[in-house]
């Protein structure tokens, strides 16, 4: 498999990380900014409507590619629920993690949706 083209790698993405805080005994969750800013590729896969629970929503699938962090192994990181990414002031909720090649890069999965 060929590396990641670097000149495809053209989006600012910001990665943030799950945060489970419990100072005072009750276990809270807030989102940080792991990384500020990391190239990637961005690839709109599908797209859909749909009406649920009273809500007319706009769904679809990205797959973005970057190149290779150890901070985001999915062998040793369980991505999917301990990182997300914000792109232009959405958040992309990852699903999937693929490791490319031999650690040249890594596919993330995403779902991203907003009330219309």
């Amino acid at each position: 498999m060929a590396g990641i083209n670097a000149g495809c790698l053209d989006r600012e993405v910001t990665i943030e990380e799950l945060v489970t805080e419990g100072d005072s005994g009750y276990p809270t969750e807030t989102w940080e900014t792991l990384e500020e800013v990391v190239f990637m590729s961005k690839e709109d896969m599908r797209g859909s409507e749909r009406f649920r629970a009273a809500q007319l929503s706009a769904g679809y699938d990205t797959k973005w590619e970057l190149q290779w962090r150890d901070d985001m192994d999915p062998d040793l990181v369980d991505v999917p629920k301990t990182r997300r990414l914000s792109y232009k002031g959405r958040i992309y909720d990852i699903t999937t993690a693929v490791e490319m090649g031999r650690q040249e890069g890594i596919q993330l999965f995403t779902i991203a949706s907003s009330a219309v």
